[in-house]
């Protein structure tokens, strides 16, 4: 047991640096909106970024050998997944919305929004999977550690779309070499490379928990073309408007 949390005892530290893009990204989007936004983004914002700071924790606990408040907190860890699991569901609806009124525009096309509804979506029940992998496998510490730590990968995302597509925002969208399927295919590839690095230096290449956190990242990059079919627009309105509370 101590080789595999040795393995893990630097995790914490390199955590921190997601939890800082996480503030950078959603700076211009939420905290600068924070008074005006509705109470279902602030509970999943205020969730997530507790979640990822529980991740800071966790590790630190557990290999500095305090692993009775790594199980307490472990339980409250529960809670909290629970809470980003729904809360993130329950704002998914208003992509739709967002591209039926075309809002995103100059930076972003009616079909990426549609299009995260899908890919969104995926990476939430990817989140889903890896919290409960990890409950399950809580007395397997090598598995458990891994799973946990995939949970980040997936639960990421909409932090670091939205941080790889900062370009647009600085660029005013008045660039035709500098568009939103451009930054995703800048942005996707470099973090499964991030991924791929972190399995290599946990000595996890071949773990299902990197290879899922791969492919559902790599959807990601399918975002604006799957917004862009008619018959699949169509379908995520006509589930989703009855959750939306805005006439479309």
């Amino acid at each position: 047991m101590k080789t595999v949390l040795n393995q893990y005892r630097n995790t914490h530290k390199w955590m921190i640096i997601p939890w800082i893009i996480i503030i950078i990204a959603f700076t211009p989007q939420y905290f600068m909106s924070w008074s005006t936004e509705p109470w279902p983004y602030h509970l999943h914002a205020l969730s997530a970024m507790a979640w990822f700071a529980l991740l800071i924790y966790q590790p630190y606990l557990a290999t500095h050998g305090k692993l009775k408040q790594h199980r307490m907190w472990g339980m409250i860890g529960l809670f909290l997944a629970g809470a980003v699991v729904f809360s993130a569901l329950s704002i998914v609806p208003t992509n739709v919305f967002i591209g039926a009124v075309d809002g995103g525009q100059p930076f972003f096309p009616d079909s990426f929004f549609y299009g995260l509804v899908f890919t969104e979506t995926i990476q939430i029940l990817g989140f889903a999977f890896a919290v409960i992998m990890g409950v399950i496998n809580a007395k397997r510490t090598d598995e458990h550690a891994i799973w946990m730590v995939s949970s980040l990968f997936f639960g990421f995302m909409p932090a670091w779309a939205r941080f790889v597509m900062f370009p647009l925002l600085f660029l005013d969208g008045q660039t035709k070499w500098m568009d939103a399927q451009t930054c995703l295919n800048i942005g996707i590839p470099l973090f499964i490379l991030v991924v791929l690095f972190i399995g290599y230096r946990l000595k996890k290449l071949k773990h299902p928990a990197i290879w899922l956190s791969i492919i559902f990242v790599f959807i990601m990059l399918f975002t604006i073309p799957i917004g862009e079919l008619e018959w699949y627009r169509e379908l995520v309105t006509r589930i989703m408007k009855p959750t939306i509370p805005w006439n479309l």
